[in-house]
């Protein structure tokens, strides 16, 4: 699924993870910790400041098989980062 900005923040998360000031690898952890309360098909939205997120939870998720990564939008400094669980 590839998804504008626009079309990502229009999206009505399920969850959403505050990891604003966090790094790495707390910022995975969070990720993980939220997808992990996600019911299968809910989507689960990070938003972190740290830039390094928007790779390694993607990544995360790719090996993982724990959910599919729909995208990255940044709004006012901060990236939102959006995963469907499956």
């Amino acid at each position: 699924m590839s998804l504008s900005e626009q079309q990502l923040l229009e999206l009505k998360p399920d969850h959403v993870v505050d990891a604003v000031g966090e790094v790495c690898p707390h910022t995975l952890n969070l990720a993980l910790a939220g997808l992990k309360k996600a019911k299968p098909g809910e989507i689960v939205v990070e938003i972190t400041d740290h830039s390094i997120a928007t790779k390694t939870i993607p990544a995360a998720v790719k090996m993982n098989k724990i959910g599919e990564f729909l995208g990255v939008a940044k709004k006012g400094g901060q990236y939102h980062i959006f995963v469907k669980k499956s």
